[in-house]
């Protein structure tokens, strides 16, 4: 069970760490002043913005789902 908890853990920490490089890739493409991000905001289609909080959502649920898992025999007594 800690190793799946683990492999889970990895896997929330990589998606919360895309979801913010894909965030930072959006504002990078454009040529403008990245001061005005309601701008940026306003020209990027919703569906992009939602890609970036699924990704962010399931590495949370992941992570947590992995804490779980690896705490298990500790929440659990005589789980295993």
């Amino acid at each position: 069970m800690k190793k799946l908890g683990m492999v889970f853990i990895f896997l929330g920490a990589l998606l919360m760490g895309l979801s913010g490089l894909e965030k930072v890739l959006i504002f990078s493409s454009f040529n403008g002043d990245l001061h005005q991000m309601q701008a940026i905001k306003n020209f990027t289609p919703p569906y992009i913005w939602s890609i970036t909080n699924f990704t962010f959502g399931f590495g949370l649920i992941s992570f947590i789902l992995g804490l779980t898992l690896f705490f298990n025999e500790y929440i659990i007594p005589n789980a295993k």
